[in-house]
């Protein structure tokens, strides 16, 4: 077994258990924290762990977003909900390369720590206030307006 097919086994588990919405906004959590951890300067090895395990709580923690978009949004319009999913994931990816070179460019890298642990923790309040979608959703106001946008 690879360490892919691990991690979201872990992650599928913990997910089966839990719930996608709750074990994604603890695993960005995890990657905020996770992300922090290096700018204490750290011994290599340390770091090396650290940097390991956050990527998989990042990566897992972007996949339970995609399982959790199929608790928001109602059949209809989940195609629409999964690409704006994934786009805001996507560009994250895109910008956050950017974001971290020109930040080590400035000459203090615990800037760039500091602003992928807070992207971590953005995304972990996106996720946690899922349910609160979820329930102002349920009274119709979200669903009509999927369901008009995909009508038309």
């Amino acid at each position: 077994m690879n360490v892919s097919s691990l991690r979201m086994l872990v992650a599928g588990r913990t997910a089966d258990r839990f719930g996608p919405v709750r074990v994604s906004a603890v695993w960005f959590l995890l990657t905020a924290a996770g992300a922090l951890l290096p700018s204490a300067r750290l011994p290599l090895g340390l770091t090396y762990a650290v940097v390991a395990v956050t990527g998989v709580w990042l990566f897992s923690a972007q996949v339970m977003v995609y399982a959790a978009a199929d608790r928001v949004y109602p059949p209809v319009g989940r195609a629409i909900g999964l690409g704006w999913v994934t786009g805001i994931g996507r560009t994250g990816a895109v910008a956050g390369p950017w974001l971290g070179g020109t930040l080590a460019a400035s000459g203090d890298d615990r800037l760039g720590f500091l602003a992928f642990a807070l992207a971590g923790l953005v995304g972990a309040v996106r996720v946690a206030l899922v349910p609160v979608t979820r329930r102002s959703a349920g009274r119709g106001v979200g669903r009509a307006r999927v369901e008009a946008a995909v009508t038309r």
